[in-house]
């Protein structure tokens, strides 16, 4: 995969790590959610989509980010690599691990990833005032607008607060682009300086000619406008169109305000049909802007995170995220390492997000067998030889070592079902990536200790086989 053709990056979340370059082209840089995780993906089309995009003249239209990502974080002290991967309006994704010499893996859990939640959109121009007033007027009363900057925003570092001069309703009219819909729910953190008689959040409508609709208006409630009252409260609201519905204007007003009195106002959603109302932008992880970062509408993809107890350790691997819709594409990772700190893991296929620690008694000695025939004709110094094209894969014995009755009843318990399970030692003991055993008869043994004290030993023989698949788990 080329990382300079038909390729775009994307920069939202987490201290990144990889040996990249830090100035790919369209890389962003937003705030990091997940401490320690990958900061940067790139995005690739699929490749008929690539096709369909060609003009006659054989140039390729601007190619358009779907929004979707992934990021990764090792996660060393659980064995695992967290894997967190969106996109925006998907049903199913594929989850697959780039080794360093080029191999891809089927992540386990992540083949498929069905998508349960549906894509959110907000529809709110200038959610939360970071990049300035656009859009916003003043409605009732003629309050002053100012934007406001510093640590009291609800969401951000700024919000909008309408000063109304004389006693009486402080009302904004609110920029949004929501299409048609029968229900909307809106969402807005409001603060005000002394409380109002009343606070009503409404949409106006005009129908396809330009004539006024009846308005979609909800009132809130006393307890309500108590939580607003000198501080910052979550506001949701939930408002049915009208038929015929084409153009709407929002407003959010406060009524019975005295002189001076101000009305603050951050953090705004709109969206269609019934959500919970809760904030998001396309700085939010997940988020993707739809137009100008700050002054458009955002669409939100649900997050699928799970974690990976396959990973390789000690060697850097990248993730990628398969959308495979015609219209989908690949993103991929950086690169990220899950250090081992000198442990070993061993990981069970229907549990591989909860790997154990195990001590390895000894360093198993392998067996390749060689599948042949030896053959001496009557009178021949030489023998004939008939074998396989190949060896057989390694045969040996594992012996562990349990400090405790309960980790011993774990480890019985995993080897209880005859399942292979995967044994992940440090990459400088060179098992490469690790090695799935299918285990024989298990012998506990407590050698010179007492009955009360803990320690045993497990030893059993094994043969190294393929990794299990996920539909016989």
């Amino acid at each position: 995969m080329s990382w300079a053709r038909a390729t775009y990056t994307r920069t939202p979340f987490a201290a990144g790590a990889g040996t990249e370059s830090a100035g790919l082209p369209g890389q962003q840089e937003l705030p990091p959610p997940i401490p320690g995780g990958t900061a940067k993906w790139t995005y690739t089309p699929n490749p008929p989509l690539g096709w369909a995009r060609r003009s006659w003249a054989g140039g390729a239209y601007p190619l358009t980010y779907p929004g979707g990502g992934v990021s990764i974080r090792p996660v060393p002290e659980s064995g695992v690599m967290q894997v967190t991967a969106w996109w925006p309006d998907a049903t199913v994704l594929q989850v697959i691990r780039e080794h360093p010499d080029g191999t891809l893996w089927p992540v386990r859990g992540g083949n498929p990833l069905f998508v349960t939640k549906p894509t959110r959109r907000n529809y709110a121009l200038n959610p939360s005032l970071e990049a300035g007033l656009h859009g916003y007027v003043a409605d009732a009363g003629n309050p002053s607008l100012a934007r406001v900057t510093g640590g009291s925003a609800a969401r951000g570092q700024a919000y909008l607060a309408a000063t109304v001069a004389a006693a009486g309703p402080v009302g904004i009219t609110v920029p949004t682009s929501l299409p048609s819909t029968p229900d909307v729910t809106i969402g807005v953190d409001l603060r005000f300086s002394a409380r109002p008689s009343a606070v009503t959040v409404q949409i106006t409508w005009t129908d396809i000619a330009g004539v006024p609709l009846p308005a979609s208006t909800a009132t809130l409630t006393t307890d309500q406008i108590n939580q607003s009252v000198d501080q910052f409260a979550r506001q949701v609201v939930k408002l049915s169109t009208p038929a015929s519905a084409v153009t709407p204007t929002m407003k959010v007003i406060a009524s019975g305000m005295p002189a001076g009195g101000v009305m603050a106002l951050d953090g705004i959603t709109v969206e269609r049909y019934s959500t919970s109302g809760s904030f998001f932008d396309g700085a939010t992880y997940g988020g993707t802007w739809l137009g100008p970062a700050g002054l458009s509408a955002s669409i939100l993809a649900p997050l699928l995170t799970f974690s990976d107890g396959e990973a390789p350790l000690d060697i850097p691997l990248r993730y990628r995220v398969v959308n495979p819709a015609s219209t989908g594409g690949t993103m991929t990772s950086q690169l990220a390492t899950l250090l081992s700190g000198g442990r070993t893991w061993l990981t069970h296929p229907s549990r591989s997000d909860r790997p154990l620690v195990v001590q390895v008694g000894a360093v198993p000695k392998r067996t390749r067998e060689a599948p042949r025939g030896v053959f001496y004709p009557l009178g021949a110094t030489h023998p004939i030889i008939v074998s396989s094209s190949q060896r057989r894969a390694p045969t040996g014995e594992l012996s562990l070592g349990a400090l405790s009755f309960a980790e011993r009843d774990e480890l019985l318990a995993i080897f209880a079902d005859l399942q292979p399970v995967y044994l992940r030692p440090p990459a400088e003991f060179g098992y490469g990536t690790g090695m799935w055993l299918a285990l024989g008869d298990l012998d506990e043994d407590p050698g010179d200790r007492r009955a009360y004290q803990g320690t045993r030993i497990l030893t059993a023989p094994f043969h190294e086989v393929a990794a299990p698949s996920e539909l016989a788990v």
